[in-house]
């Protein structure tokens, strides 16, 4: 199968996440209709309905939706893949890579120095790594970086995405083709593609959230180190996480299953008011709304379900429960994490600004954290017990939480690295680089990173959304801010004479982005993109004459605003 005219199909971007965290999602044909760069050919003369079609079948070949329906791990048939795929004594199925590892002695590694990372990266060279599916091509730097640490990379995904032409050029050793149009069984098929090869894997994983437990399934069956395939599907779905912590005694949202109006009803009366409505499956930017009254629910009801419904409008059957769940109050925080054989062996928190509500769309982040030291130490605990409650044991873990007046909330558990900014957060303040742990993690080897004892630099990053609709006037607004000796860089999502939409009209367009770097304190750094950003104009002639209004900068909230008080 060819790609959809002359450019390979990629990911779009959530548009509530901040753009440099890159956090995909499955693109529909609208993204690509509205994008005059799509590269589609025209020139077969084919109507608009064929165009239509040949571009919902190569979405459906080319991404795994995430509600997707995976053989189940206790599947009789799983566990014949399982003898298939798993090595014997002397099996050559996995390469020869770490036949010195025994030799080795366990307590040269669970040690954090720099002679134990040294031989780590030893065991890592040369090792040979198969991903599920690549995610965004923004996740390219990724594959870059494992190819400097000598990792034999090989991609396994849909078969018109970037990551053949990053096989062309050398950037990943291999690309391996599967086509996800029949979601229920690409494990089945994607073993049998293995089984055909004369590749040898080390390890399988994978950097993208909506692959997680495929990979852990192919894992499974080829007996190499991976999380419990139980854990990753109880990730992936919103409801059962929170009854999984609920089962282990950690606190958790009132919150209560919709399948259908009926359903929202009897929902709305145990959950009350406000609450938060939204898909049990990570939809990316669909589908998440607060809802403050029982009308309001319903009217949010109707129009999610209308946006995710298996018919012939839409691509991919998403399926339709949804959870009504309690809102919390309060300031959002990320927490990263590093597992090794159970235990943790780092983790850090930084500070996510208040979001633009009612789309919860991210506007900043600082690293490190300027919240109490003994509030970061329970979100932290908060993160760890619900991580190892779902199961996980190994690898990189991107948790969100808040700090509610009830004390630190799980928001989830993202069983994978965060995206591009959380990797140059954690690597530029305390100096530990989460592609390579978890790379490591993946392939059995014991990580003990490196940390810092004080941060190396603090630094912090805003996007700044259109305020109102209508016409961005320069392409050049931000470039006085970097006369500014810290500001460290500024990125244009928007260039003069592009249309953007403004929360009057729905979720708000990124115009720009600014990132601050400071080596005096995080706070410091807040205060410069404050500053920095306060006095700029906005570039936009509105679509309404008297729209205008000034950036979104949350004076009531954290990091603006006092921190949140704990109710007795």
């Amino acid at each position: 199968m060819t790609s959809y005219g002359s450019v390979p199909i990629d990911y779009s971007l959530n548009q509530r996440r901040l753009p440099s965290s890159q956090v995909e999602r499955i693109p529909t044909v609208d993204d690509w209709e509205d994008d005059d760069d799509s590269g589609r050919d025209d020139a077969d003369g084919g109507d608009g309905e064929h165009e239509v079609g040949s571009l919902a079948s190569s979405l459906r070949a080319n991404f795994l939706p995430p509600s997707a329906r995976l053989l189940s791990a206790t599947d009789p048939a799983f566990e014949r893949y399982k003898s298939i795929g798993s090595p014997s004594p002397g099996s050559s199925f996995l390469s020869p890579v770490f036949s010195h590892l025994p030799s080795v002695k366990p307590s040269r590694l669970t040690v954090a120095s720099d002679d134990a990372q040294r031989l780590r990266r030893k065991l890592l060279r040369g090792a040979s790594l198969l991903l599920i599916q690549g995610g965004y091509s923004g996740k390219r730097f990724i594959y870059e970086r494992l190819k400097e640490l000598g990792v034999t990379v090989t991609i396994m995904d849909g078969p018109d995405t970037v990551w053949r032409a990053a096989a062309e050029e050398g950037v990943i050793a291999e690309f391996i083709e599967i086509d996800f149009t029949e979601h229920d069984t690409v494990f089945q098929r994607a073993m049998d593609i293995l089984m055909t090869l004369e590749l040898n894997f080390d390890g399988v994983t994978t950097f993208y959230e909506e692959a997680v437990s495929l990979a852990a399934r192919v894992a499974t069956a080829l007996g190499v180190e991976t999380n419990p395939v139980s854990a990753c599907d109880q990730a992936r779905n919103k409801r059962i996480t929170r009854q999984v912590m609920a089962d282990c005694g950690l606190p958790v949202p009132r919150f209560c299953s919709v399948r259908s109006e009926k359903d929202l009803l009897s929902a709305c009366e145990l959950v009350g008011f406000p609450a938060i409505l939204k898909p049990v499956f990570g939809l990316a930017s669909m589908g998440v709304m607060r809802v403050n009254d029982e009308e309001a629910a319903v009217v949010a009801h109707r129009k999610i379900a209308d946006s995710i419904a298996n018919s012939s409008e839409s691509l991919w059957a998403q399926g339709t429960e949804l959870v009504l769940e309690e809102f919390y109050d309060g300031d959002e925080f990320d927490i990263d994490l590093l597992l090794s054989d159970g235990k943790v062996v780092y983790s850090k928190v930084s500070d996510n600004w208040a979001c633009w509500e009612p789309w919860f769309q991210e506007t900043g982040t600082n690293c490190p954290s300027m919240y109490p030291i003994d509030r970061q130490a329970e979100l932290v605990k908060l993160s760890i017990d619900s991580t190892l409650a779902l199961g996980f044991r190994a690898g990189a873990f991107h948790v969100e939480c808040k700090y509610t007046s009830r004390g630190p909330r799980l928001i989830e558990v993202n069983a994978r690295m965060g995206g591009v900014s959380v990797r140059d957060a954690n690597l530029r303040a305390w100096g530990v680089d989460l592609v390579e742990e978890h790379a490591m993690a993946a392939l059995k080897i014991p990580i003990r990173p490196l940390i810092a004892p004080a941060p190396m630099v603090y630094f912090a990053e805003t996007a700044m959304n259109a305020p109102y609709s209508g016409t961005v006037t320069s392409s050049t607004w931000l470039d006085e801010v970097l006369a500014t000796p810290m500001v460290h860089k500024v990125n244009y999502f928007k260039r003069e004479g592009d249309v953007v939409q403004g929360p009057e009209d729905g979720v708000p367009d990124w115009l720009a982005e600014v990132i601050v770097v400071s080596t005096t304190s995080a706070a410091d750094a807040v205060s410069c993109i404050r500053e920095v950003v306060g006095d700029l104009r906005v570039p936009v002639e509105a679509k309404r004459p008297g729209a205008e209004r000034g950036w979104f900068f949350p004076d009531h909230a954290y990091p603006f605003g006092k921190v949140v008080d704990v109710k007795c």
